[in-house]
């Protein structure tokens, strides 16, 4: 069964939205079959954006869920990717390459609504990007 990394843009539409949202739909289908997976740059963006007073309930609804890390060798990916997106004078922010690292570091398809991982697959092909419109 593949892994789905669901980046920020996804997860702040399904907390502001809810279950309701055809993305909520989305997760929640993720969620009961085990498949959606979380990493550290979208945890810090998802807390960044949270109130102080709910910051410690996300947390712990977000602890579930697997978090694959990032080993050296994709830590030099990333930053290879990033090198290449630089060359092409794409600019997309460091978080973002380090999101498409996690994703394929654990090959999981990236579920988004933010079009600068497109751009990224465009540099890293073996990059699985779900946009969502």
């Amino acid at each position: 069964m593949t892994a789905t990394l669901a980046d920020t843009s996804v997860w702040v539409t399904y907390l502001r939205q809810g279950r309701e949202h055809p993305w909520g739909k989305r997760l929640d289908s993720l969620l009961a079959d085990g498949r959606l997976v979380i990493c550290g740059p979208v945890v810090t963006e998802l807390l960044a954006g949270t109130a102080e007073r709910d910051r410690e309930r996300l947390t712990e609804s977000l602890r579930g869920l697997d978090w694959p890390e990032l080993d050296r060798r994709a830590w030099v990916r990333a930053g290879s990717l990033a090198a290449r997106l630089r060359s092409a004078g794409e600019t997309v922010p460091l978080t973002d390459v380090f999101i498409a690292a996690v994703a394929l570091s654990a090959d999981a398809e990236l579920l988004t609504a933010d079009t600068d991982f497109e751009r990224v697959a465009l540099y890293e092909p073996q990059l699985r990007v779900e946009l969502l419109r």
